[in-house]
């Protein structure tokens, strides 16, 4: 199998469904109706920015602290 074709195989598109209120989500698919580019690239490009821009490792650490201090905390009460 060729190079390319593993690639593909790896970054298959996968599907995201949220809500947005109707209102904003009609402007949103007016920005990019009037951008020329498509809701579903303009998505992907905030996502992957706003990933750029955090340390994903600094938000886990972070994420683990809160939980070892909730556990804590839950375990004083219980005493």
């Amino acid at each position: 199998m060729a190079n390319s074709q593993k690639q593909q195989m790896l970054e298959r598109d996968d599907y995201l469904r949220f809500r947005l209120p109707e209102a904003l989500k009609e402007r949103f698919k007016l920005y990019c109706y009037l951008k020329g580019i498509t809701m579903s690239d303009t998505v992907r490009e905030l996502i992957e920015e706003v990933l750029r821009n955090e340390d994903l490792e600094k938000l886990l650490q972070e994420k683990l602290l809160q939980e070892k201090l909730r556990d804590n905390n839950r375990e004083e009460v219980d005493e």
